[in-house]
């Protein structure tokens, strides 16, 4: 046990790991990092991104520079697994919160600010962004499952945090069921504001709200929530499970969950029946 590595400690050094490797069969073979990305087809950036460890290569990615850089079977081999590890981070909840869960807050917060789209489907709950105040404070207190005690200061830095939808040069795609939207934490009374605010985020011209009806067909299995963002540095999906947090930047992965998004929209309501639908829901109380 004391020579286990932590949570988020182990995609860390296989990313390290990799870029070390790929730049050892690099230099090995004699070539440049322009020479290999001329030979690749790829920007000279790709390549020192990925050698400094600031972007995760694909499994092809890793299998093709390998290849061109003619290295061994069992390098090809460690470093496509090696590929696979740093694609993917499962963390418990333990250690997302083990700063306290504003700090949690704070890392979300960073890949936000750097995406020009986040694109977030919920079956379950409102997301984070769309929060009102009470309603954060009933979420955050629910899910300290760790027993942080730092409630008022993650719901002041999730408020924080929804500054970021008043940037129009950001686009933000929320599709949500109609179960997220009825869904309450432990006072049903707090829902009405919730909707309000759901409303008046909507107007913002840079805000897709769209609301996946029950009686709807659904075009998809919608098993779990996650988040999309696409940022520069390559687009990341965040997927909440009841124990723990996946991030997961696989080019094919990710792929797959911007199919799963354009589907689940499409099947919803378009923006201006969601708003009606959402203000239906008071009048059903």
């Amino acid at each position: 046990m004391g020579d286990r590595v932590p949570e988020g400690k182990r995609t860390d050094k296989a990313r390290k790991e990799l870029a070390s490797l790929l730049r050892t069969t690099r230099l090995d073979r004699g070539l440049s990092g322009q020479e290999l990305a001329h030979t690749l087809g790829w920007s000279q950036s790709k390549v020192s991104k990925i050698e400094n460890g600031r972007t995760r290569p694909s499994q092809e990615d890793v299998r093709t520079w390998l290849e061109t850089c003619r290295a061994s079977a069992q390098v090809l081999h460690h470093g496509t697994g090696l590929a696979e590890s740093a694609l993917v981070e499962s963390r418990h909840w333990r250690a997302v919160h083990s700063q306290g869960m504003a700090s949690g807050q704070s890392g979300v917060q960073a890949l936000e600010e750097r995406s020009g789209t986040v694109r977030s489907f919920q079956p379950s709950l409102v997301p984070g962004l769309l929060q009102t105040a009470e309603y954060a404070r009933q979420v955050l207190t629910a899910v300290d499952i760790s027993g942080q005690g730092d409630t008022p200061q993650a719901v002041a830095a999730r408020m924080r945090r929804q500054e970021v939808l008043y940037d129009a040069d950001r686009r933000f795609e929320f599709t949500l069921t109609e179960s997220a939207l009825r869904w309450h934490p432990h006072e049903g009374e707090i829902l009405p504001a919730q909707w309000d605010r759901l409303l008046s985020i909507a107007t913002l011209s840079n805000v897709s709200l769209r609301v996946l009806p029950l009686h709807a067909s659904f075009g998809h299995l919608q098993s779990n929530g996650f988040l999309l963002f696409e940022n520069p540095d390559g687009p990341t999906v965040i997927v909440e499970t009841f124990t723990r947090e996946l991030l997961l930047t696989d080019p094919d992965e990710v792929d797959q969950y911007r199919e799963i998004h354009t589907r689940l929209t499409e099947h919803a309501l378009p923006e201006d029946d969601s708003r009606d639908f959402i203000r239906d829901l008071a009048t059903t109380m």
